[in-house]
């Protein structure tokens, strides 16, 4: 079975609900390819590797949170960038980023999926920005030791995350933004959070959560953005009977 470009991107403009969110890069279609999708890589970020992938597994469309159009970069095409894209036109390949509205979904976005995962329940809105939110708090079923608590975000990220255990030792509300948002941990203490999970920190967070009393830890960008990606490419695998593939470039930070 097959669908389209125009018929997918409708449907995960509205579905995520883009017109929301004033971003700092193009949400939907990037780079336009081909017509017909059959075959749909997911990644976090469209690296010359992951291209590469989705190329060697002749993918339609590469579905991905980080783009390569951003209001911040240089308008003149050249390096990596325009190696990127030589690779995309060459290869007739479609490219589809969503950054925030994939972040705040309440059930494919990256923090979303993150509470599931961590078994955090009574999902709030959390993580302030223009006028909205982006992300969630959410409560643990019983209270539990930051230690263990620690453990089970190791387990969930399959990494060796920064841990600040600064705040009380029994964690029950947990604030969480994916990707880089050291800033929040304000915000969480607003909320009354005990603990503060992002993906990357920052300097000031050590003596703010020192001094604050809140338990922080940094899991990685990279390693915090996978899940909703993922989830939204086996959510239009299923919807519209297309195969889907989720390929990770690992990257510790």
């Amino acid at each position: 079975m097959a669908t389209t470009i125009k018929i997918l991107e409708k449907y995960l403009h509205k579905e995520l609900n883009v017109d929301s969110f004033s971003d700092y890069c193009p949400n939907g279609v990037q780079v336009l390819g081909r017509g017909q999708i059959k075959r749909v890589m997911t990644g976090v970020t469209a690296s010359q590797e992951l291209l590469k992938a989705a190329i060697a597994w002749q993918a339609d469309l590469l579905l991905v949170h980080h783009g390569i159009l951003w209001d911040r970069d240089s308008r003149v095409v050249k390096g990596s960038y325009k190696k990127r894209l030589q690779m995309l036109l060459a290869n007739d390949l479609n490219l589809m980023a969503f950054h925030l509205p994939l972040d705040a979904h309440p059930v494919f976005g990256n923090n979303a999926q993150i509470l599931n995962k961590l078994d955090l329940i009574k999902p709030a809105p959390f993580g302030r920005y223009k006028g909205g939110t982006i992300s969630f708090c959410g409560s643990t079923t019983k209270a539990i030791s930051m230690a263990d608590f620690t453990k089970k975000v190791k387990k969930c990220f399959a990494g060796s995350p920064l841990s600040l255990a600064f705040g009380p030792k029994n964690i029950k509300k947990v604030a969480i933004c994916s990707g880089g948002a050291p800033e929040l941990i304000r915000e969480a203490k607003e909320e009354g959070a005990d603990l503060f999970i992002t993906g990357e920190a920052a300097e000031f967070v050590y003596h703010f959560a020192k001094e604050e009393k809140i338990n922080f830890i940094a899991a990685g960008h990279h390693r915090t953005e996978m899940f909703g990606v993922m989830a939204l490419g086996e959510h239009i695998a299923e919807k519209y009977n297309i195969e889907h593939k989720f390929h990770n470039v690992a990257n510790p930070i």
